[in-house]
């Protein structure tokens, strides 16, 4: 029985890091991605990225792409943790 207890404590502590470290991956995603400036409803991309041959397209879908990823990651992060932890918030 013991055992059980045991085996039982270490699966919900897996769950709390695992759900800690998507939370922390979307924050650090928002964080390390690069952004830009965003005027008048719109991006400005640097002349420096235009002139290396990015296309502007593709930056704006790689930025809005970072983004819904950053907030999936935290959103799902943060109401795993909310869920996980339901007992101890609700005390």
């Amino acid at each position: 029985m013991r055992y059980l207890l045991e085996q039982l404590g270490r699966q919900r502590r897996w769950g709390g890091i695992l759900l800690g470290s998507v939370f922390g991956a979307g924050l650090l995603e928002q964080v390390a991605a690069p952004h830009l400036e965003i005027a008048n409803s719109k991006f400005v991309i640097p002349p420096a990225l235009i002139s290396t041959g990015v296309r502007p397209g593709e930056l704006v879908a790689r930025e809005r792409r970072l983004q819904v990823l950053s907030g999936f990651l935290t959103l799902t992060g943060a109401l795993g943790l909310g869920f996980y932890y339901r007992r101890a918030i609700w005390r």
